[in-house]
């Protein structure tokens, strides 16, 4: 897919090409350069945030199951 810059640009050359004589081509012309200064200049890069600690379940030294599930659970 073509870029916004480009049509812009292409549309700025063409008024430039069509109407040399006229009284706004100095503005289309600083308006070119900007075009295409933006388009050398390298994307910056994205910021990555971290999130905080990473999550960890937690641990518990004692089940909450019943006494009878206990017994059954046990090998010995």
């Amino acid at each position: 897919m073509i870029e916004d810059n480009i049509l812009i640009e292409n549309a700025v050359l063409a008024f430039l090409h069509n109407y040399p004589d006229h009284k706004w081509t100095e503005h289309y012309k600083v308006l070119l350069s900007k075009l295409k200064t933006l388009q050398n200049e390298q994307p910056k890069d994205a910021e990555v945030r971290k999130r905080g600690r990473p999550a960890e379940r937690q641990r518990k030294e004692e089940t909450a199951s019943p006494a009878s599930s206990k017994e059954a659970v046990k090998t010995t």
